[in-house]
Order: structure tokens, then sequence, then C-alpha cells
């Protein structure tokens, strides 16, 4: 998305302020204010709150090129984002996560390790 710059001035305090703003943001829903997150551990809080407004409104996040419906591994919680959905009954993982059947480490999420895992629709 085209962003921009913006620099303020606090003449009171003789500062100024540098903030990155999204148009796209900025053209529907007035000021925006970006920067990133750099501690991973703000992440899964920064995650939540934006899907916390995708579910009032209806919408889901589903993530399925190329992947079975549903595969059985168990969940470290060093692999969790956040949880979310009614109850925070789903977990939302980080991209990287690991794959455990019954206590053994399959590996890293990919489609080979995928293939290797106990499947379930």
């Amino acid at each position: 998305m085209k962003g921009m710059d913006y620099i303020e001035y606090n003449f009171k305090a003789h500062r100024r302020q540098v903030s990155h703003q999204i148009t796209y943001f900025n053209d529907r829903f007035g000021r925006s204010d970006f920067r990133p997150i750099e501690d991973r551990r703000m992440l899964g809080g920064a995650i939540a709150y934006i899907v916390k407004y995708l579910e009032k409104t209806g919408e889901k996040i589903v993530y399925s090129k190329g992947l079975p419906q549903y595969f059985v591994s168990d969940v470290m919680d060093e692999d969790v984002v956040c949880p979310f959905g009614l109850e925070d009954k789903k977990l939302l993982l980080y991209d990287d996560f690991l794959c455990w059947d019954e206590g053994c480490l399959i590996g890293t999420v990919s489609k080979e390790t995928i293939d290797l895992m106990p499947k379930s629709n």
C-alpha cells in the first residue's frame, strides 16, 4: 500500500514527530498512523485487535492454499500468536510453527511435513 511520511511540529515541546500514514486508510477513515511491530511479543495483541473488528463484520481469515482441510498437530505455546474466535477457541499460529504427532516432532510446517501428519475432515 502506498504510504507517506508526515512531519508534525510541537512548538511547545520544541520537537518534531514523523508519522507513517497509509493513503488508503486516510482516504476512507481519516488519519492513520502506522509503525512496524518490532517486538514479536506485541504481535499477538495487534492481531487480536484486527481480528476483533473483522469478526464484528462477519469476515473470516482463511489460508488454505494447497492444504488439506484439516491436519492434526499438537501446538506449542510459543507458536501461538493469539487466540481468537468465539470464546478464543481458535488459534492464530506463526507461519513457521512446529508440527507434533503424539509428542514427536515431525518438523516445521510445510507441504512435506503436512503430508506426514494425520488428517481429519
